[in-house]
Parts: structure tokens; sequence; C-alpha cells
């Protein structure tokens, strides 16, 4: 991992922390967004549960957890029942490398305590429920003819694999680093299936532009694939001609070549 000053809520470090005022008895919002070159979070709230209520935009019947990971191009909205007065450390710890946690506060109007305990760690990040895609299901019909159980019209199987121990630090898709790499070649109308298989020892946070696809019972635009063989797999239908980019949203990976172009023809 390149070594940063330090991990950022709101660009806030965590020694000057943003601080986010809610009163007792509200239902708030919170929107998180990961625009980060290379750091996937685990993230909790001190004192309370989060209610999952959209991923990537897109609304999913509520599930509440503990804590979430949130891989770099992801999206959630959560909502927080505000009824514990004080003050509460939100954190987001990173999952791969050592850097200290991304810090904020949720504190109480009206309460005496305007800082959380030193060194503070919400129970989601030792335990609890942590949010799995399997949890969610969309919120709306999927649309035709994705909500259907229905065979692909072309499938793609890739292998993501490569390495910073490498001379060079090459990161590749079925072998191949783009800009040197073949387009996947779709046609409009198709009902397209991406199956990956994550031969590294790293986060990939896949995300393809132009397109939301079906991942499990969701619609998403970004699938964080785990390491060491990790597996994903989505639907999309090709409705938006076009050349469209897919690629790791880890910013040193895709610069490494882990990139394809998805090509209409």
């Amino acid at each position: 991992m390149p070594p940063y000053e330090g991990l950022m809520i709101n660009g806030r470090l965590p020694e000057d922390p943003a601080v986010f005022d809610v009163k007792k008895g509200e239902r708030v919002r919170l929107r998180l967004v990961n625009p980060s070159s290379a750091t996937t979070y685990h993230l909790a709230l001190a004192g309370h549960r989060l209610t999952v209520t959209h991923a990537d935009g897109q609304p999913v019947e509520p599930v509440e957890v503990d804590s979430l990971l949130i891989g770099m191009g992801e999206r959630y909205d959560v909502v927080v029942e505000a009824t514990q007065p004080g003050a509460h450390t939100l954190l987001a710890r990173t999952v791969e490398g050592d850097a200290p946690p991304a810090r904020a506060i949720l504190r109480y109007q009206g309460s005496r305590q305007n800082r959380p305990p030193g060194g503070q760690v919400p129970e989601g990040l030792r335990g609890g429920r942590r949010l799995r895609y399997a949890d969610l299901q969309s919120a709306r019909s999927l649309p035709q003819p994705l909500a259907e159980a229905g065979a692909p019209d072309r499938t793609f199987d890739l292998r993501l694999s490569g390495g910073m121990m490498m001379s060079r630090g090459e990161w590749f898709i079925d072998g191949q680093r783009y800009p040197d790499a073949d387009p996947l070649e779709i046609r409009e109308g198709e009902r397209v299936r991406v199956n990956m298989r994550n031969m590294s020892m790293m986060l990939h946070p896949m995300h393809l532009h132009g397109h939301f696809f079906r991942t499990g019972g969701i619609l998403k635009d970004t699938v964080l694939l785990e390491p060491h063989m990790g597996r994903a797999s989505f639907d999309f239908i090709a409705d938006n001609p076009g050349r469209w980019f897919f690629h790791c949203h880890n910013l040193y990976h895709l610069h490494a070549g882990m990139a394809r172009e998805v090509r209409y023809v």
C-alpha cells in the first residue's frame, strides 16, 4: 500500500475529525461514498447499528447490520436511529495495510459530552453482523429480463491476477494488461454474464461503466472481489451501445493494467 499522510472522512484527518451533529429521536441518513485511490474500509458507528437502504444508489430492502465493507467506488446509504445521547466515534479501518483508521464524530446536540472516549472502537469492528451482498435484496422489481433466472446469451470467465512483487507491479485480466488487451465484445440486446475469479492476494472492486448489473438479488455498478480465490459474478443487459470501460477501482491496479474495454459490435 502506498504511504499516505492519513485516512480521512470528509477531508479531515483523525486528529481533527469531522463532527456531525444530530438530535435525539432523529432518523439520520449517512450517505457513504468511497472515492479513495486504494483503500477499502471496514466501517462502524459506536453505540449504534446501521440500517442499509441503498447500494450504489439503488434502493434495497432495509437490513440492519453492525458494520460494512465499502470498496473504492462503492456507495451505501444507511439510516441511524439517534437514541444514544452523547458523542460517538464513526471509525473506518483499512482492510489492507496498517494505516491508522479514518475517524469522525457523531455528536448529540445538548449533550454534555462533546468528544467520545479516547481510543473508542465501535462494537461493530469487534464482532456482530457485517454486511454481505447476500443480505441485500432489491426494494423494487428488477428490470426484465434480469429478474428472470434465464441463461445468458454471452459469458466471459475472467481470471484476475498480478501483484506488486512483480518487476513493475503488473495487474492482469486473463493474462492481458490494458491497453494491450482484447476488448470484451458484445451485441445490443444480449444478456451478458461476467464470472470473475481472483487469483491475487489483494481486493479488487470491479466497476463497469454505462450499466447497472445484477449480482445476487440487487443492482450495482461496482462489486468487491475478495482475495485468495475470491469469486463474483454479475449479469447485465446490453442496452447502452458504445465503448465502455471495465476496470479495477484501485487506481494503482487500473494504471498497471487491470482493465478491459466492453465494446458493442
